[in-house]
């Protein structure tokens, strides 16, 4: 299947693949690789916040288990 692109979208995809792509300024990071940096720093503070969850859960749930087998008074 062949796509046919008008003169006017594929010059709009030029200026967005530009946009994203091409770095502002020499020795900067594009805008794609800036959205691709902060997307990772979201994904692993979602990650660590999952953990930190788990772990409050476990340590209550066994806390709760060592009162009511008497362990703990």
């Amino acid at each position: 299947m062949e796509v046919v692109l008008t003169e006017d979208e594929r010059t709009k995809l030029d200026e967005l693949h530009d946009f994203f792509l091409k770095p502002r300024a020499p020795g900067k990071p594009s805008r794609a690789s800036q959205i691709d940096d902060l997307l990772e720093a979201v994904r692993a503070g979602k990650l660590t916040g999952r953990v930190i969850l788990w772990v409050a859960g476990a340590i209550i749930a066994l806390v709760g288990a060592a009162k009511g087998l008497g362990f703990m008074k």
